[in-house]
């Protein structure tokens, strides 16, 4: 028979949340093939993670976002500790060589900026726009 041994867990790992293996993100992306948006840091995924089948949204860290490692795992470390109702759970991360992911829980209905900013599609008045950004900065706070 075959020892099980556990999996040493250094102290600073207690801090970040979860570290997602590539292989993970890749097969739950079906590849990185379903873009949600993309921004200023990056290009998001829509993806289900394999084991827990659970709705996730993938960021795949822009090269020309001059946001580096120490940013990274900072962002990384900060985003994870983070809980409000109103704010997106950062569920975990990978790093694969160059290649760095933010997994985050899967909110539908596309995001809030579209919901703000853009008045075509908005059906948000400017008291409930008020009231979102309120709820906004007390979670900041």
């Amino acid at each position: 028979k075959r020892k099980l041994t556990s999996e040493k867990i250094e102290g600073w790992e207690m801090d970040y949340p979860h570290r997602f293996p590539y292989r993970e993100l890749y097969r739950g992306t079906n590849g990185f093939k379903q873009e949600l948006g993309r921004g200023g840091f990056g290009v998001v995924y829509k993806g289900v993670l394999p084991r827990s089948r659970m709705e996730v949204a993938v960021k795949r860290v822009s090269h020309d976002s001059k946001q580096g490692i120490r940013e990274f795992v900072a962002e990384v470390s900060s985003l994870g500790r983070m809980r409000h109702r109103i704010l997106v759970q950062l569920q975990g991360w990978c790093r694969r060589g160059e290649e760095l992911l933010l997994v985050y829980e899967f909110m539908p209905n596309e995001s809030l900026d579209s919901h703000l900013f853009e008045m075509k599609r908005s059906s948000l008045g400017w008291e409930q726009r008020f009231n979102i950004v309120k709820g906004i900065a007390s979670g900041l706070l």
